[in-house]
């Protein structure tokens, strides 16, 4: 979409949704962090939806026309013109009708300065959860370090109205320090850390999921999730809290974790090639996440060979080749084999043997479709596959359905498996 359109269209579409919100009688929940939002946003899903009528973002919808979007019932005509000129009509028709939903659970993601400034400007939320804050969104033309995504993110908890709750991860340095200056207000606390109100122990895993035990107001709750990797107490806790809040006991939200499973991409179990096991986080990567992603792989290959099959990780800024090679020093404690895709994740692939890794089970490969090509016939039985990288450039989706036992499920199983990806790189 040419600038001028898009600016004329994203102006009606603010008009439209802040009319449609102007009726809105339900409770607004929103969700921001560095990683993990759409995952969040589904666990409260899952949980809320089980007693209350819930709309929510569809997929991972969570920019100024994502937001707008999801208030207005419409979808995205992506770059064409006519599409959107219809998408206006029926958005305009939605406006005026009251959404009869109890719950309306938003995404909001920022990718520079003054991001949050313009979803707040639409949206004014009764529920904040602030997940946690990395370094991503730190190339050219976003943000230049972590305290700047920080200070950005945070807006939607220092502008929260009065009456609204603030659930912040105080594991996370940045957001504990801010939920120390929210003392006396309406705010819950979430971590592994005693600290927290809400605390989880006893983390354990298995490929059948994660369990853990959540302590609050000296009890204990065991809570069993259908989700890999313990990274994912993060997930799971908020949206806990946030059912809680609006009323339903700790067992009842607890209880309906059970509907839960994550987005395609997102550390999503699936059967490979050879009786292989495939943990298919394909959807995007940043340090964090990787990190977080081979610790579980490392976990649940135990016993068995464990293969990475690593993309760039995009959006480093002058931090990219620093943070690629750090993975690349990490990458030999988890894994037992090495796929590289992309120009930058070559870098994790030299770093690996540099760190002793067997230069014959390191390989770099410039797309999926070539890496695809050359793993497909190398699995071998019991194999435990972790796939991880970017969406630009990268698509390791396409590297998955290659060695997945069933890709004619791929479409209900992938991600990005829309038509308007096809032709994308």
């Amino acid at each position: 979409m040419k600038g001028l359109f898009r600016k004329i269209v994203l102006f009606l579409l603010k008009r439209m949704a802040k009319r449609k919100l102007k009726k809105y009688k339900g409770k607004i929940i929103a969700v921001t962090g560095s990683v993990g939002k759409t995952s969040t946003k589904e666990a409260i899903f899952s949980i809320l939806n089980s007693k209350y009528k819930v709309k929510r973002s569809n997929k991972s919808m969570n920019s100024e026309f994502g937001l707008l979007l999801t208030i207005l019932d419409v979808e995205s005509g992506y770059r064409s013109a006519v599409k959107w000129s219809l998408i206006l009509m029926r958005a305009f028709y939605h406006s005026f009708f009251q959404d009869h939903s109890e719950i309306l659970l938003l995404e909001l993601g920022v990718d520079k300065p003054g991001d949050m400034d313009y979803l707040l400007s639409v949206v004014d939320p009764d529920i904040a959860i602030f997940t946690n804050v990395y370094s991503v969104h730190i190339d050219e033309g976003q943000f230049k370090d972590i305290q700047s995504i920080f200070e950005e993110k945070s807006k939607l908890i220092k502008k929260l109205k009065d009456g609204s709750t603030a659930i912040l991860n105080i594991d996370n340095p940045y957001i504990a320090r801010l939920a120390k200056e929210r003392a006396g207000k309406n705010t819950r606390t979430f971590g592994k850390d005693d600290v927290a109100e809400f605390c989880s122990t006893d983390i354990q895993q298995t490929l059948e999921g994660m369990q853990f035990v959540l302590k609050y107001q000296h009890k204990k709750y065991e809570v069993l999730t259908n989700v890999l990797g313990d990274h994912h107490v993060y997930v799971v806790l908020p949206a806990i809290i946030c059912a809680n809040i609006l009323g339903m006991d700790l067992e009842e939200a607890i209880a309906a974790l059970d509907r839960f499973n994550l987005p395609p991409g997102r550390m999503s179990i699936l059967e490979g090639k050879k009786e292989s096991t495939v943990l298919d986080s394909s959807y995007n990567s940043s340090p964090a996440a990787l990190k977080a992603a081979l610790k579980t792989l490392d976990l649940v290959g135990q016993g068995k060979r464990t293969v990475a099959v690593l993309g760039n990780m995009n959006e480093l800024g002058k931090e990219s080749e620093h943070l690629h090679k750090e993975m690349g020093e990490i990458v030999p404690k988890y894994a037992d084999y090495l796929i590289t895709v992309g120009t930058d994740a070559k870098l994790i692939a030299e770093k690996a043997k540099e760190g002793g890794m067997d230069p014959k089970v390191v390989h770099s490969f410039n797309s999926s479709g070539e890496a695809a090509e050359f793993f497909k016939n190398k699995v071998e039985k019991d194999d435990v596959i972790l796939v991880k990288g970017s969406q630009n450039r990268v698509r390791l989706e396409r590297f998955v359905k290659e060695i997945m036992a069933h890709p004619e499920e791929a479409k209900n199983l992938l991600v990005r498996q829309e038509k308007v990806w096809e032709a994308k790189l």
